[in-house]
């Protein structure tokens, strides 16, 4: 997206390969995905996922699919930051760079359409450390985003019901709750909360035609209750602040 941005003389590319580097010299001190431990938060997954997109290495995605035994077992979880659904977004992410290799892409959709399948017969609704969760990294909401940007054709129709339901639990500050039954209207961020509810809306709300009317005004009413209580109050980080917050704010242009 950025080839002609320069950094202190390099590229971005020069800039990749050197990170990706100290990765690998490292790679041997990374315990790798356990079961339970096998989303985006995984740095051999990570490693091998970002590896694969950027050099389109077809041997690191056969070693990223190689690790679906640790993603499919029964203990393992559903969501986003530590299962399943950060499996699916490190697949998808690697199968972009491989539309002209119909093996490597056969692979992929094979290992995507298993993990959905054990998502899909889990148990609903689904846990994280035996609390039914909302958002977007922790709870339901980021496990149908992956699901539906995997496949929107084959799952969103099935999903919409879920969906459907998960709207109703807003607040009328505009926030969503971390876990159901809902406690108190606390957190505004994007592993609990409107910001990452709303980012994943707007990244699927195009495959919900019928829902289109709430899913807009869930978008609208969570956006000015991240401008009002994330983007102008909290600190400058990723998972819990503003960098988060002001990508799903954009209320008045």
């Amino acid at each position: 997206m950025y080839s002609d941005l320069v950094i202190e003389g390099h590229a971005l590319g020069t800039w990749s390969a050197a990170y990706l580097k100290q990765a690998q010299d490292n790679i041997a001190s990374y315990p790798g995905p356990q079961v339970g431990k096998c989303g985006i938060m995984d740095d051999i997954l990570a490693l091998l996922a970002i590896g694969a997109a950027s050099s389109k290495d077809a041997d690191m995605v056969r070693e990223l699919c190689d690790y679906s035994a640790e993603v499919l077992d029964p203990e393992s979880e559903n969501e986003f930051l530590f299962g399943r659904a950060g499996y699916l977004y490190l697949l998808r992410m690697v199968k972009a760079s491989f539309v002209d290799d119909p093996k490597t892409l056969q692979l992929i959709t094979d290992n995507q359409e298993d993990v959905i399948d054990a998502i899909l017969d889990s148990p609903r609704p689904w846990k994280w450390h035996g609390k039914v969760y909302i958002g977007a990294v922790h709870g339901a909401v980021g496990i149908i985003t992956q699901i539906v940007l995997t496949n929107p054709k084959k799952y969103a129709e099935k999903l919409e019901a879920e969906l459907a339901v998960l709207l109703t639990y807003q607040y009328d500050s505009g926030n969503f709750p971390s876990s159901v039954p809902p406690e108190r209207d606390r957190l505004v961020q994007v592993c609990h909360g409107a910001p990452g509810v709303i980012v994943s809306l707007l990244s699927i709300k195009e495959y919900f035609p019928s829902l289109k009317e709430k899913i807009e005004k869930a978008i609208a009413k969570g956006r000015e209750c991240i401008l009002e209580r994330g983007l102008l109050t909290k600190e400058p980080c990723l998972c819990h602040g503003i960098l988060c917050s002001s990508d799903c704010c954009q209320v008045r242009r």
